[in-house]
Parts: C-alpha cells; sequence; structure tokens
C-alpha cells in the first residue's frame, strides 16, 4: 500500500546552482547528497518533512554525470524541471507486482539500490497518464549514511 509522497524528483543542468536556489528561496537544505553511478546522477535530498508513518517527503535535485544516463536524455530533451514522482511504500516489491497485474509497466524485473539505501523501481509513463513514477521502500533507520 503506498503510504506517502516520497519526493519529487527534479532534473537539473547544476546541482549546486539548484540546491542554492532552494535553501535561499525556501529555506530547505541538503539532508543527504550522494553519486548513483548505476543511474549516472548526483542527487541531493532536500527534507521538507517527516510524515505519520514514520517516513519523510524530500524533493530530490538530480543532475546527471553523463549525457547519456536517463536523466541526461530527458534533460536534454525537456530541460530543467520536475522529472519524476515518488511515492513511499513499506513493500516495494508487493506494490510493483500487484500494479504490474494491473496492466502498468514496471521498469525494473527487480527493484535497485537508490537514494539512502532504498529500493526502488519505476512505473512506465505512458502507463501513468505521462508521469514518470517511482516507487521507494526506505532503508531502514541507521542502514544508510545521511
Amino acid at each position: 500500500m503506498l503510504t506517502r509522497i516520497d519526493h519529487i524528483g527534479i532534473a537539473c543542468f547544476d546541482l549546486d546552482k539548484t540546491v542554492e536556489f532552494y535553501r535561499a528561496t525556501y529555506g530547505f537544505e541538503v539532508f543527504h547528497s550522494e553519486v548513483n553511478e548505476e543511474q549516472g546522477v548526483r542527487e541531493a535530498m532536500l527534507k521538507i518533512n517527516d510524515t505519520s508513518d514514520g517516513g519523510a517527503s524530500y524533493l530530490q535535485l538530480l543532475e546527471p554525470t553523463r549525457e547519456d544516463s536517463a536523466v541526461g536524455k530527458w534533460l536534454a530533451k525537456n530541460g530543467e524541471g520536475v522529472h519524476h514522482i515518488a511515492f513511499g511504500t513499506a513493500d516495494v516489491d508487493g506494490d510493483a507486482a500487484a500494479i504490474r497485474d494491473k496492466g502498468v509497466r514496471v521498469l525494473y524485473d527487480e527493484p535497485r539500490i537508490g537514494s539512502m539505501g532504498s529500493r526502488i523501481t519505476f512505473l512506465h509513463p505512458k502507463d501513468c497518464h505521462g508521469v514518470l513514477t517511482e516507487l521507494v521502500t526506505s532503508a531502514e533507520p541507521g542502514s544508510a549514511e545521511h
């Protein structure tokens, strides 16, 4: 069962400049940053608030580390802006299977490792009214560096 909006992914050309905008404009600070070599991105997670299920909601700022990454290709075609929405779930495997059974294409056969040690998968945007959708099961507290 999906429990919250985990994060909104925003693609950007310059991560440091974009982080500074969100800090100066809204007061959001970087909660976590990392480079995900598999996905070809450098990212910063800006924590917005805690949620009632023990999770949190974030803005995820994404800068491609290579042009051929999914975010790099998306930026070349669309420019900066909202890239995806992610919903939190306690069971990414089970929810992905249930959603696949409803005819929605799940992009990964098995969930992959995402930000902060989470487990993730994506749903095809053509099956989700044009929205790239991510499902996220957060890592257990203390299992990933923040």
